[in-house]
């Protein structure tokens, strides 16, 4: 039996840039000539009467449509220095076709070229509200909504009866999957009501809600992204620490770090560890500023499919090499100054002494 047809659906790409180690949202007010809005992660009412709240909430503005595809493109600015695009292709019609849209479109160059174009122009009109700017780091996902089908569906029979078909969206296969795949890719399905499903996968989800409630679940799997672009950041920043180690000349840390600086570098792994623990522990803390057990259910598992926990403790291992490094190379070369400070001391001594006896013998 075939899936009846979308009456309301979307193909949504998030590209979420990591730009920058915090953005003053303070002074934003327009971007490209549209205004800004604040953006609090709204739950549905009916699910719980609180809402995702940020220390800084992120803003949020429409940016011009896209010709090819035909979409509508929308920025969200995080306090914390990403930028999130997303791309939003609106359509109807049969599931078959909806399919082969998504694979289309999923990992197209002209979009991704195209978002990043749009972030260019986000980014040189807020240049001058970022902090430490850096290379953006990127890192994408793809959210393939239905709001409404022509024919009401339950959730149940999208995992069930309609399995097959939604696996197949799910993992952007046109072949049919065996048993086992299939299983995996519907394994963490969530619905709130019998009419609403969010089914994660590590790369995609699908959403089947209603407008509302589509949203939140976006929004959820929007800031599950930005934490994980923000740890990819941190980890490539300590894979550059790693490497200058690994360029000191063998034999000779000590002399070589004392001529270019140990407590520079020293002080660079100490923000480096304060960024990261504070990332760390937005982290942690999602699960309490998600006011609603469901929503808190979903996030975890978008976290795990993320691979956030284990990013985490990836990094942590690289911040405790790196810590410990430098404060062998920090002690090698507080002792190489110590002993050119006993040389000095001993030299002077001695000119002190030999002074001293030639002026007896005259």
């Amino acid at each position: 039996m075939e899936l009846p047809a979308i009456a309301r659906g979307a193909f949504r790409a998030l590209f979420v840039y990591d730009v920058a180690d915090t953005i003053d949202l303070a002074q934003l007010r327009t971007v490209r000539g549209e205004g800004v809005a604040r953006a609090p992660l709204q739950l549905r009412r009916e699910a719980s009467s609180e809402f995702i709240q940020y220390p800084v909430a992120p803003m949020i503005v429409r940016l011009s449509d896209l010709e090819s595809p035909r979409a509508t493109v929308r920025a969200k600015i995080f306090d914390f220095g990403v930028v999130s695009l997303r791309v939003s292709v609106p359509f109807a019609g049969p599931w078959d076709e909806f399919a082969a849209l998504t694979r289309t479109l999923r990992g197209n160059p002209a979009l991704e070229a195209q978002a990043h174009a749009a972030l260019d122009d986000v980014l040189a009109e807020i240049a001058g509200m970022l902090d430490d700017p850096h290379p953006a780091l990127v890192e994408d996902y793809f959210v393939l909504e239905v709001q409404r089908f022509e024919t009401p569906v339950a959730a149940g029979r999208l995992t069930g009866e309609y399995g097959a078909d939604l696996a197949r969206l799910l993992l952007f296969e046109d072949r049919d999957l065996v048993a086992g795949e299939q299983q995996e890719a519907l394994r963490l399905a969530f619905s709130y009501y019998p009419d609403d499903l969010t089914v994660v996968q590590w790369d995609a989800a699908f959403v089947y809600d209603r407008e509302d409630g589509a949203e939140a679940v976006e929004d959820i799997l929007e800031f599950a992204n930005s934490q994980l672009v923000e740890f990819r950041t941190y980890d490539a920043r300590l894979d550059e620490e790693l490497d200058a180690i690994y360029r000191l000349e063998p034999g000779r840390p000590a002399r070589r770090f004392l001529r270019h600086g140990a407590a520079e570098h020293a002080a660079r792994v100490r923000f480096l560890l304060v960024d990261v623990l504070e990332l760390t522990d937005r982290t942690a803390n999602a699960l309490k500023i998600i006011g609603d057990a469901y929503y808190a259910r979903l996030y975890r598992a978008v976290a795990g499919r993320l691979g956030l926990a284990d990013w985490q403790r990836q990094i942590d291992t690289k911040l405790r090499s790196v810590s410990e490094i430098y404060r062998v190379f920090q002690d090698q070369a507080q002792y190489a100054r110590s002993e050119t400070l006993e040389i000095i001391i001993i030299v002077l001594v001695a000119l002190e002494a030999i002074i001293g006896i030639l002026a007896l013998r005259h």
